[in-house]
């Protein structure tokens, strides 16, 4: 060492160089405070927003890491990467609809993405917007025509909306290009059984389970069928003879639910069954089962209000209706078994 080596002063290290250490050595922590320091001095310091955003989001820190885009968009409002990170994060955070139009300000650069468009999809079907789903559906369709999950997601939508003929047509479609496929065999099935082609529709439905034992759909399809062909049969006071199918639909919905154990729509339907049979406690049960899943099912907590005043628990029932208000205030039929009390 020089003499004059040992009287020099050690060199300040450089704070950004040493957030980026701390970051690159997965002190998160540390290098958090660090950029933190710089971001104080410096706000506009892009490099450092673009660091702490990344901690951020590896660190599932969403609320810090929207904290951070929303400096980084302030900085470079036509950044796209930031504004999809952006996107992401607000899924995260359950604000759906603001992530959604961050999606959009991406397609603005990108139109034709197929990445992008089939997340926004799938952003547009958890908020119900079945007839933009529609839309990109069919743009995603035209650039891949065979797309055997996007056929089918779309034909599920159509099934939803309660368009018979495109959506029995989409379900067609499915099964000319891979004709076992069982979930489209099992959705066509119910469709056609709810046109009342009983026949038909258990063919369909049969073949499906047949084709795949654990295809829930299958077999609540048949729990569906087997129920309005029973319910049908009351209506022409063949009661005794309903008993058998409406015991076969309670048996689908079993089965249902020893393969999916947490679908709420297949524990709603038992208890209708078991109501239309008379079983009001199991009817009850099954509410109560089909509520706990889905605390905000309106049907489930309607019905069970309904099982409720069958048993003579009119107190009861009364809640019921009164929480059925609460989820869906233009629920008619609640409004006036309140009024009826």
């Amino acid at each position: 060492m020089k003499l004059g080596d040992f009287f020099k002063k050690p060199e300040k290290k450089d704070l950004m160089q040493e957030a980026e250490d701390y970051k690159k050595t997965g002190k998160y922590d540390k290098a958090l405070e660090a950029y933190g320091t710089i971001l104080k001095n410096d706000p506009d310091n892009l490099k450092a927003w673009y660091d702490k955003a990344s901690i951020h989001l590896t660190l599932e820190q969403y609320p810090a890491a929207l904290d951070a885009h929303e400096n980084i968009l302030r900085l470079e409002p036509s950044n796209t990467k930031a504004w999809y990170e952006k996107a992401i994060i607000l899924v995260n955070l359950g604000k759906l609809d603001e992530a959604l139009e961050s999606y959009n300000i991406v397609l603005e650069s990108d139109p034709e993405n197929t990445k992008l468009l089939t997340e926004k999809v799938m952003l547009l079907r958890e908020l119900k917007k079945d007839a933009e789903s529609l839309e990109i559906y069919d743009r995603l369709l035209e650039k891949d025509p065979k797309n055997l999950k996007m056929m089918l997601e779309k034909a599920h939508i159509l099934m939803s909306m309660q368009k018979e003929a495109e959506t029995l047509q989409a379900y067609q479609k499915v099964l000319e290009l891979d004709p076992d496929n069982a979930e489209a065999m099992a959705y066509k099935g119910m469709a056609i059984g709810l046109k009342r082609q009983y026949a038909e529709s258990f063919s369909l439905l049969d073949k499906a389970v047949k084709t795949d034992p654990s295809n829930w759909n299958a077999w609540y399809g048949k729990g569906v069928v087997w129920g309005l062909k029973g319910m049908d049969l009351i209506a022409l006071d063949r009661r005794y003879e309903s008993i058998k199918l409406l015991d076969n639909a309670l048996q689908s919905f079993q089965k249902v639910i020893e393969i999916n154990p947490g679908n709420a729509k297949a524990w709603h339907q038992k208890g209708v069954i078991h109501r239309e049979l008379g079983q009001v406690n199991d009817a009850i049960k099954s509410f109560d089962k089909a509520i706990e899943i889905e605390p905000d099912n309106v049907k489930a907590w309607y019905d069970k209000g309904l099982a409720l005043k069958e048993h003579g628990r009119g107190g009861d029932a009364m809640k019921c209706f009164e929480r059925v208000l609460e989820l869906d205030p233009s629920h008619t039929l609640a409004r006036n078994k309140l009024r009826s009390k």
